[in-house]
């Protein structure tokens, strides 16, 4: 094996599928880039069992090339500290060489064919979806999955397919976010859940434009190709709790707010909250405002207040602080609205004019 190619673009390939190496890898090799050189391409995987990744990239080829496996940090912070544009990569023996200019690296390889390789599902089950949509409707519903792999279920969104219309939601057991829109050409109902690891690398990598991107899924796998990259995450077995019974039905209380004026009030109380152990903030709703406040023993206190129109009448209620803090980062309204019932009942936060997006938040003892 024996190449060479622009560093710049590839160090663009290798920054990309870099998402999809192990971090805590259960064997060394799945912390490492799969090489594979013909008819003057590169193709670079990285598979963690839970996200694969591969992508191409034109060099020129020297030999008749081959494949390769390479410890995979590494062999990116070298790539990305040569000094010229060009890089000459050659394979001796078992050590990888990294060429540029008056630099000369080497980094251990492994054998090619241990490196579990990236593939593409065995299906005919595919459907395309809006690509601006599906990335916009990730970022707002990913964050509010668990990150208790002990409960591996709720590390995942539901993507529940039926009728060409999408919803895909995402609970912890103490939150929820929910998105339904209609931004797919699906042949069949379906549900499907994928996790949230993989969701958010695939969401960082997708247009802003309205482009189709084409999906194809399995029982036990769905994978998406996007701008020349093809990407596979595994899905997560179980049933996912039925959303639509998580979403009060009534409320009794609603408040309008204004979604900066908000968000920068708790995101300086959450300062004080998350030092206290349920990173508590207090809401005190009164006809037209809010009392927000906050209490940490070993830090102190701080409140403040901001306009609100309330309507259904007054209530104290408690939340953890960043169960505000990161649904608020996604609301795209400038106002929005707060529903409540009771200081003990599950509360609604919803967009102005968007009846697509809720989040339901469970609320704390005072």
């Amino acid at each position: 094996m024996k190449f060479s190619c622009a560093k710049k673009d590839l160090l663009n390939l290798l920054s990309k599928v870099s998402k999809a190496l192990a971090v805590k890898p259960m064997s060394p090799i799945l912390a490492g880039f799969y090489l594979n050189v013909f008819n003057d391409v590169l193709e670079v995987q990285a598979n963690n069992y839970s996200l694969g990744m591969a992508g191409q990239l034109p060099v020129n080829l020297q030999d008749e090339g081959g494949e390769i496996a390479v410890i995979g940090k590494k062999f990116l912070e070298v790539v990305k500290a040569m000094p010229d544009d060009v890089i000459l990569i050659s394979q001796n023996d078992n050590y990888l060489e990294i060429c540029s200019g008056p630099s000369n690296y080497s980094v251990a390889t492994y054998a090619a064919a241990d490196f579990p390789k990236v593939t593409t599902p065995d299906t005919s089950n595919h459907f395309k979806i809006n690509a601006s949509a599906l990335k916009s409707a990730v970022k707002r519903t990913a964050f509010a999955c668990s990150n208790d792999e002990g409960h591996p279920l709720y590390t995942g969104c539901l993507f529940d397919i039926a009728d060409s219309k999408i919803t895909i939601a995402a609970t912890d057991m103490h939150r929820l976010a929910v998105v339904q829109d209609t931004f797919l050409n699906a042949a069949a109902p379906l549900k499907i859940i994928i996790p949230a690891s993989a969701l958010n690398v695939i969401a960082d990598m997708l247009p802003e434009d309205d482009a189709e991107i084409g999906i194809d899924y399995d029982a036990k796998s769905i994978s998406f190709t996007i701008d020349g990259f093809f990407i596979k995450a595994r899905l997560l077995e179980g049933n996912f709790p039925d959303y639509n019974r998580v979403i009060p039905a009534e409320t009794k209380i609603t408040s309008e707010l204004l979604t900066d004026e908000f968000k920068n009030a708790v995101e300086r109380l959450a300062i004080i909250a998350k030092d206290s152990q349920d990173k508590k903030i207090y809401f005190e709703f009164s006809k037209d405002r809010v009392k927000i406040s906050a209490y940490s023993a070993q830090f102190g206190n701080g409140e403040e207040f901001v306009h609100a129109e309330v309507e259904g009448g007054e209530l104290d209620i408690a939340f953890n602080c960043y169960y505000f803090t990161d649904v608020l980062k996604v609301i795209q309204s400038g106002t929005f609205k707060f529903y409540l019932n009771g200081a003990y009942e599950p509360a609604i936060i919803r967009e102005y004019g968007n009846e697509n997006y809720v989040y339901v938040v469970t609320p704390l003892r005072a």
